[in-house]
């Protein structure tokens, strides 16, 4: 349990420290027409693979999260992919927020499923939360996909970056605000049955 504890608060002060970086530093991230922006991008992504390969390793739940080390992998690849895209392609911003796009829209999917669906009987309002959340998330990134020139591309691009920010810091606060949720839940469910 305490090992768990740690993760959390790990997993909490790395992602928010990440998102208050990523908010501060937005104008300087889209600098030079998002020259760095793959790196920014690519190492989230990166950490989001690191997390779904090393947890269940470290829990020893790897037989029981297969799908988790297998997605977690492929994240690893999409990094690796995103870090060296702007390095052979310099002067293309698309295919990096296209790339970006297409991740953002495959894991905001998989949450509706996992934390706006799946938990909605143990955490109803914070599922429904997050499912609006992926939602806004998905719009903006096929509005990023869909951006008719430069301009409109980069205006997108900055969007998402602040967007990025916002996720980073929501997504682990959020995990203390189901499980508050959850006790409150529990609570009440026991008090009316003692009430009947």
């Amino acid at each position: 349990m305490k090992k768990i504890n740690i993760y959390k608060l790990c997993k909490l002060i790395c992602f928010v420290v990440m998102g208050i970086l990523v908010l501060v530093f937005n104008k300087a991230i889209m600098n030079e027409e998002g020259a760095i922006i793959n790196g920014i991008v690519g190492t989230v992504i990166a950490i989001y693979g690191l997390e779904g390969v090393i947890h269940p390793l470290v829990t020893k739940q790897y037989k029981e999260k297969k799908l988790e080390v297998l997605n977690g992998g492929i994240n690893i690849l999409i990094a690796i992919v995103m870090i060296f895209l702007l390095e052979n392609h310099p002067h293309e911003l698309r295919i990096v927020c296209v790339v970006w796009s297409l991740w953002s829209i495959m894991r905001e999917g998989q949450e509706i499923i996992e934390k706006g669906l799946e938990d909605f009987n143990e955490h109803p309002i914070t599922s429904i939360v997050n499912f609006g959340e992926s939602i806004v998330v998905i719009i903006f990134s096929v509005m990023l996909i869909c951006a008719k020139d430069a301009h409109e591309l980069e205006h997108h691009a900055h969007a998402h970056v602040i967007l990025l920010g916002i996720e980073l810091i929501i997504e682990v606060i959020w995990i203390y605000v189901a499980e508050f949720e959850a006790r409150c839940l529990k609570h009440a469910k026991g008090r009316h049955r003692k009430e009947k």
